[in-house]
């Protein structure tokens, strides 16, 4: 795990292992946060790799850990795909 920023948003930016990540999407599930991230590059622009990680706080200090079980990959998947029809569905109204 990595530490991380002690207060998380979107559009934040997110380190773990030397590498850094823009939060695109917070979700809560269970008592916990996740994130939906894309890498970025040396210049802070967006790759193609995207990642979930589940931030934890502990001691006043909010630690990420790279979600790789299937089952809650797809949980929070379906998550994040719910807030954004929702977003696009409030954009349109």
């Amino acid at each position: 795990m990595q530490k991380g920023e002690d207060k998380m948003n979107k559009d934040d930016i997110v380190t773990f292992k030397a590498k850094s990540y823009l939060i695109l999407d917070i979700a809560s599930y269970n008592e916990n946060k996740y994130l939906y991230t894309v890498a970025l590059d040396e210049e802070e622009l967006p790759t193609k790799e995207y990642k979930y990680f589940k931030a934890s706080e502990e001691h006043n200090a909010i630690y990420l850990e790279e979600v790789t079980d299937p089952k809650i990959l797809e949980l929070i998947i379906t998550l994040f795909t719910s807030n954004y029809l929702n977003e696009s569905l409030e954009q349109a109204a």
